[in-house]
């Protein structure tokens, strides 16, 4: 069977394909144009592990600062040199002072701003005189510490609960020696 392209029908069935044909076309061509012109895609690939497992696998991992930066060339391959001032250590040995080398040119540059706090998790170079730091081991210092910090302070806050101990036990055990309570507002007669 074909169909009745004659009539009030048939006009109305052609200019349906007609429009319709126009439209696949239209779509068709500026999906092209955007394949065409886009550009390469960028992307650092990093593995997912929870950040337990990758700061097992780090070999220092810090919550600190960027204070300067500096590009050099290492055996041909563009590095940039980042000057970390180190706020706290999570692990590893690392001076309060550090310089962390990365890649330059590519996805997975550290990110340079300058005094902002970030949590690194770095690896040592093969060589053993340097940090190596990519995008992939930047992680929120919150995370970082709560995962594999110790607390500050511990040992200032336990002489302080000590303190505070002893001076409202004396005042209890003085306080029942005199015999003596407190006139608290509703509080029964002894």
């Amino acid at each position: 069977m074909e169909a009745d392209v004659t009539g009030c029908r048939g006009e109305i069935y052609l200019a349906l394909t007609t429009s319709g044909a126009v439209i696949r076309r239209s779509v068709l061509a500026v999906a092209f144009a955007a394949l065409v012109l886009s550009g390469d895609a960028a992307a650092c690939v990093c593995l997912a592990q929870p950040l337990a497992d990758r700061l097992d696998d780090a070999d220092a991992a810090v919550v600190g600062r960027f204070v300067a930066e500096e590009t050099r060339d290492l055996q041909g391959a563009p590095q940039r040199l980042l000057t970390l001032e180190v706020d706290q250590r999570v692990k590893g040995e690392i001076s309060d002072t550090t310089v962390v080398r990365s890649p330059s040119g590519t996805d997975c540059d550290l990110p340079y701003e300058k005094d902002r706090v970030v949590g690194l998790l770095l690896e040592r170079a093969p060589d053993g005189d340097a940090w190596l730091g990519s995008l992939c081991g930047m992680v929120s210092p919150g995370e970082l510490v709560a995962e594999g910090g110790e607390p500050r302070g511990g040992a200032i806050k336990v002489v302080l609960g000590v303190i505070i101990l002893a001076i409202v036990l004396s005042w209890a055990l003085r306080r029942r020696a005199r015999g003596t309570r407190p006139d608290l507002p509703g509080a029964p007669e002894p």
